[in-house]
Protein backbone atom coordinates (compact mmCIF):
# COMPACT_ATOMS: atom_id res chain seq x y z
CA UNK A 1 0.00 0.00 0.00
CA UNK A 2 2.98 2.33 0.40
CA UNK A 3 3.32 2.55 -3.39
CA UNK A 4 -0.30 3.77 -3.80
CA UNK A 5 -0.47 7.59 -3.90
CA UNK A 6 -2.52 9.22 -1.12
CA UNK A 7 -5.02 10.72 -3.61
CA UNK A 8 -5.70 7.23 -4.99
CA UNK A 9 -6.22 5.86 -1.49
CA UNK A 10 -8.67 8.66 -0.75
CA UNK A 11 -10.54 8.07 -4.02
CA UNK A 12 -10.80 4.33 -3.33
CA UNK A 13 -11.88 4.80 0.28
CA UNK A 14 -14.72 7.07 -0.84
CA UNK A 15 -16.20 4.56 -3.30
CA UNK A 16 -19.47 2.89 -2.35
CA UNK A 17 -19.52 -0.91 -2.09
CA UNK A 18 -23.12 -1.18 -3.32
CA UNK A 19 -25.43 0.99 -5.40
CA UNK A 20 -29.23 0.74 -5.53
CA UNK A 21 -31.72 2.26 -7.99
CA UNK A 22 -35.52 2.10 -8.15
CA UNK A 23 -37.72 1.85 -11.24
CA UNK A 24 -35.07 0.83 -13.76
CA UNK A 25 -36.52 -0.25 -17.10
CA UNK A 26 -35.38 -3.53 -18.61
CA UNK A 27 -36.68 -5.66 -21.48
CA UNK A 28 -37.99 -9.05 -20.39
CA UNK A 29 -40.11 -11.69 -22.07
CA UNK A 30 -43.14 -9.67 -20.83
CA UNK A 31 -41.94 -6.41 -22.44
CA UNK A 32 -40.38 -3.50 -20.56
CA UNK A 33 -40.60 -3.97 -16.80
CA UNK A 34 -39.55 -1.51 -14.12
CA UNK A 35 -37.48 -3.11 -11.39
CA UNK A 36 -35.20 -2.28 -8.52
CA UNK A 37 -31.52 -2.60 -9.39
CA UNK A 38 -28.58 -3.53 -7.17
CA UNK A 39 -25.03 -3.08 -8.45
CA UNK A 40 -22.21 -4.67 -6.47
CA UNK A 41 -18.72 -5.69 -7.57
CA UNK A 42 -19.13 -9.49 -7.54
CA UNK A 43 -22.82 -10.05 -6.79
CA UNK A 44 -24.83 -11.05 -3.72
CA UNK A 45 -24.48 -14.39 -1.95
CA UNK A 46 -27.27 -16.87 -2.41
CA UNK A 47 -28.45 -18.51 0.77
CA UNK A 48 -27.55 -15.48 2.90
CA UNK A 49 -29.94 -12.77 4.05
CA UNK A 50 -29.91 -10.05 1.37
CA UNK A 51 -30.80 -7.21 3.77
CA UNK A 52 -27.90 -8.18 6.03
CA UNK A 53 -25.52 -8.19 3.04
CA UNK A 54 -26.78 -4.79 1.91
CA UNK A 55 -26.37 -3.45 5.45
CA UNK A 56 -22.70 -4.44 5.78
CA UNK A 57 -21.92 -3.37 2.21
CA UNK A 58 -23.39 0.09 2.85
CA UNK A 59 -21.41 0.30 6.10
CA UNK A 60 -18.23 -0.84 4.27
CA UNK A 61 -17.69 -3.23 7.17
CA UNK A 62 -14.05 -4.34 6.95
CA UNK A 63 -14.28 -6.54 10.06
CA UNK A 64 -15.55 -9.32 7.80
CA UNK A 65 -12.49 -11.37 6.75
CA UNK A 66 -13.73 -12.06 3.21
CA UNK A 67 -16.54 -9.95 1.78
CA UNK A 68 -18.09 -12.40 -0.69
CA UNK A 69 -20.09 -9.76 -2.63
CA UNK A 70 -16.78 -8.09 -3.47
CA UNK A 71 -14.53 -11.12 -3.95
CA UNK A 72 -16.65 -14.28 -4.32
CA UNK A 73 -17.11 -16.24 -7.52
CA UNK A 74 -19.55 -19.18 -7.50
CA UNK A 75 -21.34 -18.02 -4.34
CA UNK A 76 -22.36 -14.70 -5.97
CA UNK A 77 -22.99 -15.80 -9.58
CA UNK A 78 -26.79 -16.24 -9.32
CA UNK A 79 -29.46 -13.87 -8.06
CA UNK A 80 -30.45 -14.73 -4.48
CA UNK A 81 -33.89 -16.35 -4.40
CA UNK A 82 -35.51 -13.52 -2.43
CA UNK A 83 -34.43 -11.02 -5.11
CA UNK A 84 -35.52 -13.34 -7.92
CA UNK A 85 -39.02 -13.36 -6.38
CA UNK A 86 -39.14 -9.55 -6.26
CA UNK A 87 -37.81 -9.08 -9.79
CA UNK A 88 -34.63 -7.23 -8.81
CA UNK A 89 -31.88 -6.65 -11.35
CA UNK A 90 -28.42 -7.59 -10.04
CA UNK A 91 -25.48 -6.08 -11.95
CA UNK A 92 -21.83 -6.84 -11.33
CA UNK A 93 -18.46 -7.20 -12.96
CA UNK A 94 -15.57 -9.08 -11.28
CA UNK A 95 -16.02 -12.42 -13.05
CA UNK A 96 -14.09 -11.72 -16.26
CA UNK A 97 -17.13 -12.75 -18.31
CA UNK A 98 -20.07 -11.25 -20.13
CA UNK A 99 -23.18 -13.03 -18.87
CA UNK A 100 -26.75 -11.78 -19.38
CA UNK A 101 -29.39 -14.12 -17.95
CA UNK A 102 -32.76 -12.52 -17.30
CA UNK A 103 -32.20 -9.96 -14.54
CA UNK A 104 -28.65 -11.13 -13.71
CA UNK A 105 -26.14 -9.00 -15.60
CA UNK A 106 -22.42 -9.74 -15.30
CA UNK A 107 -20.62 -7.15 -17.39
CA UNK A 108 -16.86 -7.77 -17.25
CA UNK A 109 -15.58 -9.06 -20.55
CA UNK A 110 -12.28 -7.22 -20.05
CA UNK A 111 -11.29 -9.38 -17.07
CA UNK A 112 -8.42 -6.99 -16.28
CA UNK A 113 -6.67 -7.85 -19.55
CA UNK A 114 -5.63 -4.86 -21.68
CA UNK A 115 -6.30 -6.66 -24.98
CA UNK A 116 -9.97 -7.26 -24.08
CA UNK A 117 -12.66 -4.61 -24.68
CA UNK A 118 -14.34 -2.66 -21.89
CA UNK A 119 -18.04 -3.54 -21.96
CA UNK A 120 -21.19 -1.72 -20.88
CA UNK A 121 -24.87 -2.57 -21.09
CA UNK A 122 -27.58 -0.09 -22.05
CA UNK A 123 -30.94 -0.48 -20.35
CA UNK A 124 -33.77 -1.08 -21.01
CA UNK A 125 -32.69 -2.73 -24.28
CA UNK A 126 -29.78 -4.76 -22.84
CA UNK A 127 -27.69 -3.53 -25.77
CA UNK A 128 -24.04 -4.45 -25.27
CA UNK A 129 -21.51 -1.70 -26.06
CA UNK A 130 -17.80 -2.50 -26.40
CA UNK A 131 -14.78 -0.22 -26.55
CA UNK A 132 -12.80 -1.89 -29.29
CA UNK A 133 -10.28 0.92 -29.82
CA UNK A 134 -6.67 -0.16 -29.58
CA UNK A 135 -4.94 1.56 -26.69
CA UNK A 136 -1.21 1.69 -26.19
CA UNK A 137 -0.90 2.48 -22.50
Amino acid sequence: MKAVPDEHKKFLSNLVWIHEEDNVGIYTEKGVEFCNLIAVHGGLERGKDVEEQIKYLKAKDTRIPKVEPLSGRKSVWDIPEELRKTGTIVVSGHHGKLHVDGLRLIIDQVGGLPQNPVVAIVLPSKTIVRDTNTHNC
